[in-house]
Parts: structure tokens; sequence; C-alpha cells
């Protein structure tokens, strides 16, 4: 069983993938909350609880959102993309994670911020050992 370590690295750290998405761009950790159960008996099927403080408006609204993982042979876990029209910026689904990691919900508004949040997760059984 992979331990996690007890400090969370900072945000744009744990995903390099991150950096080439904001290109410089301030990332705030508020506004987006993921939630994933601490624990994961399964890597195949990981929940994943997500919604983002928006109004959903033409003026103030989510674009875009990923999920990233920081040691799936793919960090990109998902992009999906919102308009206002869908009037709440949610999403409950199942990940597969291939190991004890972080995995952080990036989260672009339409005044083109960025948003984010992290949570740690241990996966007892392993899913996404290769990159196929």
């Amino acid at each position: 069983l992979a331990q996690l370590p007890t400090q969370r690295p900072p945000i744009l750290d744990i995903v390099p993938l991150m950096k080439d998405i904001v290109k410089g761009a301030k990332v705030t950790e508020a506004r987006v909350k993921l939630t994933i159960p601490h624990l994961a008996e399964n890597g195949h099927l990981v929940p994943v609880d997500l919604s983002i403080d928006s109004p959903m408006t033409d003026a103030d609204h989510v674009t875009t959102l990923w999920i990233l993982s920081e040691k799936n042979p793919r960090p990109l876990i998902a992009k999906l993309g919102f308009a206002p029209s869908m009037g709440k910026a949610a999403l409950v689904t199942r990940i597969r994670l291939a190991t004890a990691q972080w995995v952080v919900a990036l989260a672009q508004m339409s005044d083109g911020s960025f948003w984010a949040d992290a949570t740690e997760v241990i996966v007892t059984e392993t899913a996404c050992l290769d990159a196929t």
C-alpha cells in the first residue's frame, strides 16, 4: 500500500500538465469542491463528486473543467466544457486511478480565471497500469 506525503505540494506542482493549461495564469484554490474518498479499495471505480461555485450566467460561468491525476500513465482524466444554459456546474462520476496519488480539479471561468481543488487518494487495488 503506497503512502502519500503528509504535506501536499503546491497545486501547480502536483500535475505538470497544469502549467501547460494555465500558461502562467494564477490558480486560486477556492470555488471548486472535489470530493473523493480518501481510501479507494478499487482503483477501477473511484467515485468523484465535483461542484464549482458559479452563478452560471452569461457574464460569469465555468467554461472548462479538467480532472487531472498525479501518477496515472496519462494525467488527463477528463476535460469537459460547460455553458451558462446548464444552470449548474457539477459532476458525479467514477474515475480510474493507477495508485495512491493526488487528484486535481481545475476550472476555467468565462473571465479567464482558474480555480482548483486537490484531494489525496490511497488506492489499494490499482488500475491504469499501462498507457494504452
